[in-house]
């Protein structure tokens, strides 16, 4: 086991690989993914509730899932662009991920009964 510390990032690793610079880069990459499986299971859509066991059923909910991630993502960020936050978050600051807000912008438009943006295009990022 080695142990393998980074001053700038505070975080210490402990890993099997011998260089402390691939422990981080793998590191890295999990980081990225872990909030998307977050999404997928419990802060979201909860796919690990449907119990499917046949693979290609799993492999169809999961696209289905990744595809409606997208979309939710796509209106995180038209709360962000087009200023949806005071109806749906707090204004003083934003804990909330891109996919977060895009749960509540939906959530909102549903109750308030407003229409819903549907595409899978990237908005413009200008962000307001």
């Amino acid at each position: 086991m080695n142990w393998y510390y980074r001053a700038t990032l505070d975080i210490y690793l402990v890993t099997n690989l011998e260089v402390g610079e691939e422990a981080c880069w793998w590191y890295r990459k999990r980081f990225k993914i872990e909030t998307f499986f977050s999404d997928q299971k419990s802060r979201g859509f909860q796919v690990q509730r449907s119990r499917v066991a046949d693979p290609a059923r799993l492999m169809r909910l999961l696209l289905a899932a990744c595809l409606a991630y997208l979309w939710i993502i796509y209106l995180g960020v038209l709360v962000q662009r087009d200023g949806w936050m005071r109806a749906i978050h707090r204004t003083d600051r934003c804990d909330l991920s891109l996919f977060q807000l895009g749960l509540a912008l939906l959530e909102h438009l549903l109750n308030e009964g407003l229409p819903i943006p549907v595409a899978f295009h990237p908005p413009d990022l200008e962000v307001v």
